[in-house]
Order: structure tokens, then sequence, then C-alpha cells
């Protein structure tokens, strides 16, 4: 990537990133646990046996609320993410308390955390990942936020779904994609789904 190419998406990332820090908490809450609604309502969703979440952090659509339902329901298969040098590894968590404040002051689970998530092992047609991003465009393109954490997790799992959250505000006409860029299945927003059912 040329250096102008970096400066060009980084100003495209400030600026929605703008857009989705100028929402109120209040707003933000209402729009999140209307992502939710819209998230359960998904066939992808209903039938993960474990799914993979993030854990808001900033602006970003909530998710302690969900990761609160789904912990109490134990119906599925809870997993966080930590930072491991330059990768995102995922650890099944059983309550909000196996959390901890960690990279940049993002929860993650403890570093005694024993239960790494292994595709093989929870069955690769069963497990949803749940993504957050800076910016996204109508053909599931996704900008994060330049570290190439997701990236690279979804590279080394192809067969997992992948779930966008993201605020209406995020949504660009068209963003620049690269081919290590991966696309997720579908991105929930707070007014509907693109993706699977467009």
């Amino acid at each position: 990537m040329e250096k102008r190419d970096f400066i060009g998406k980084q100003a495209l990332r400030n600026r929605y990133l703008g857009y989705r820090n100028s929402l109120s908490a209040g707003e933000r809450k209402k729009k999140s646990e209307r992502i939710w609604e819209l998230l359960k309502q998904q066939e992808v969703f209903q039938s993960a046996q474990a799914v993979l979440v993030y854990m808001d952090y900033r602006s970003e659509v909530m998710t302690t609320g969900l990761v609160e339902e789904l912990l109490a329901a134990g119906e599925k298969k809870v997993f966080a993410p930590r930072v491991c040098g330059m990768d995102i590894r995922f650890y099944e968590i059983g309550s909000m308390e196996d959390l901890i404040v960690g990279y940049q002051g993002i929860r993650e689970p403890r570093e005694d955390s024993q239960k790494l998530f292994s595709q093989k092992e929870e069955g690769e047609a069963k497990c949803l990942v749940l993504t957050p991003g800076a910016v996204f465009d109508r053909e599931r393109g996704r900008m994060g936020y330049g570290k190439g954490f997701y990236d690279r997790f979804l590279a080394a799992f192809p067969g997992i779904s992948s779930v966008a959250l993201a605020f209406d505000c995020q949504i660009a006409k068209k963003i620049p994609v690269e081919a290590h860029d991966k696309r997720p299945d579908m991105i929930i927003t707070e007014t509907g789904v693109i993706g699977y059912d467009e």
C-alpha cells in the first residue's frame, strides 16, 4: 500500500469514527438494542452453538448487554477476545467476572483463562464471530482500526460465519478494500441487514 493510500484510508476512518462518536450514549444504547434484536432474528445466530463476541470500546455498538443475555441463557458458548501480540485469541467465558481490563482499556478474558477457541472442537458450521469496525459499505466492505486483528483471525478460520455490528452512520457509499481484507457475511445496523437478506 502506498503512503497516500494509507493516508486516504486513515482520513476516511477518522471521518466515520467522528460520525459514530457524535452519537450520544442514549442514542448508542437504543440503536445497539435494536441491532441485538435484528441479530437474534437471523438464522446464523439462532443456529450458532458458539458465539465469539467483542467487548465494546468507546463508541462501538454496545455488546455488554448482549453478552450478559447470552451468559444468562446458557444456551450458547461465549468466547471473548484477548490481544496476543499481533493476533487475537478467543477464550470461553462463563461470566462477566472472567473479564479484566486489558489491551487499550478493552475488557479481555483473564490471563489464566484455559479454554482457547478451537474451530474443530466447537464445530465449524456452528460458530459465529461478531466483529466491530470503523467503516463499512453496502457490498459488505469492512475497514477496521488498522491493526488487521479480525482479518487475520478470519483468514485462519475460513469456515466461520461472521457478522459485523455497526450504526447506520458508519455505512459509506464505497470503501477501498484490499485482497487481504475479509468481508463479513452480514452487516447489521439499527435499520436493517446488509448481506444474506438482500
